[in-house]
């Protein structure tokens, strides 16, 4: 005795409609991914600026400050320009060597949440994961540390054009990461595809014989 199986109701197409809207990437998305490769790579090209110049630009960098702030540098506030020429060359390479250590620093913990970031935006970009956007955004506001101290402390120019561009950019892509479109996606990607739509009336499998 044969055995029929009453096929599934088709999919409406308002339905179909849905379902491809939902797996669909968003735009949110997409700008989450490009902001944050944007914000690292920025944060290390700056960073390896810093270790590139080492004490020449240290001392470079505090020739251009000494004049309007002396403090920066750890000099009494009524240092001038004539009273640096006095300095004799140990104090001098001194003062380069702690400017040095204090940029090295902050560049090294910039490449090392720049390093992060882009590690979790290649786990995000596909399915926007839940723990991929924490963690983004973990490091996100971890790599504003380095940027903020950078951008107020007088560094070279070259050096704060780069950490702002990151600054900003990891700005964006933390909003991004949980606006409702990226929540959106992330849902659908975790909610099985509905089945293939038959018609009424045909086999649900080959070997099926058709109702009469």
């Amino acid at each position: 005795m044969s055995q029929y199986q009453v096929a599934p109701a088709p999919v409406g197409p308002r339905r179909a409609a849905r379902t491809n809207r939902a797996v669909r990437r968003p735009g949110t998305l997409t700008t989450l991914v490009w902001t944050s490769v944007i914000s690292a790579v920025s944060a290390i090209v700056g960073a390896v600026l810093v270790f590139a110049g080492g004490n020449d630009m240290a001392d470079e960098n505090i020739r251009d400050v000494i004049d309007d702030h002396p403090d920066v540098v750890g000099l009494p506030s009524n240092t001038t320009a004539a009273d640096i020429k006095s300095l004799s060359g140990p104090i001098w390479d001194e003062l380069v060597s702690d400017r040095a250590g204090a940029l090295a620093a902050r560049a090294g913990f910039a490449i090392f949440t720049a390093v992060c970031l882009l590690v979790f935006t290649l786990c995000v970009r596909r399915k926007a994961a839940t723990w991929a956007r924490v963690f983004i955004t973990i490091s996100g506001v971890v790599a504003l540390f380095p940027h903020v101290l950078i951008l107020g402390d007088y560094e070279p120019e070259s050096v704060m054009a780069f950490s702002f561009v990151a600054l900003l950019t990891v700005l964006v892509a933390v909003v991004c990461a949980w606006l409702p479109a990226t929540n959106r996606y992330a849902r659908d990607q975790k909610t099985p595809p509905p089945p293939p739509a038959v018609p009424y009336g045909a086999p649900a499998h080959p070997g099926d014989r058709m109702p009469y």
